[in-house]
């Protein structure tokens, strides 16, 4: 049966998601690492953006460090805590990766929602 002979209720109820990866060679960048990045600008904090994550700090730390190594630069610049306690930010190099990825994925989502419109709800 094709999409044009089912139901409207059908047709209703369907959605979709994008969930895009970056790859060079092994896959180095996708919303998890975008996610613990929108965090630490939010909290300053990677223990803070594994926390909120549920991510143990080692777990967080591999995964941060695998990109890192990968991409050939840090995503955070990161002081140690003292009496002021430490701080984490992101570095030039991530936060412009951040920026593209997240412009990647807006424009993903704009022509996605188009072609799901047009392939599954306008059934003629």
């Amino acid at each position: 049966m094709g999409v044009g002979n089912m139901s409207n209720n059908f047709n209703d109820k369907l959605d979709y998601h994008i969930k895009a990866t970056i790859f060079l060679n092994d896959s180095i960048f996708g919303p998890g690492i975008a996610k613990i990045m929108e965090l630490v600008k939010d909290t300053n904090s990677l223990s803070e953006a594994y926390r909120i994550m549920g991510l143990s700090s080692s777990k967080g730390w591999k995964i941060i460090k695998k990109a890192e190594e990968s991409l050939g630069f840090p995503l955070f610049i990161t002081t140690r805590g003292g009496s002021g306690g430490g701080k984490s930010q992101l570095s030039k190099e991530g936060e412009e990766l951040l920026n593209k990825y997240e412009t990647f994925i807006s424009k993903l989502n704009i022509e996605g929602d188009r072609l799901f419109k047009e392939i599954f709800l306008d059934s003629k």
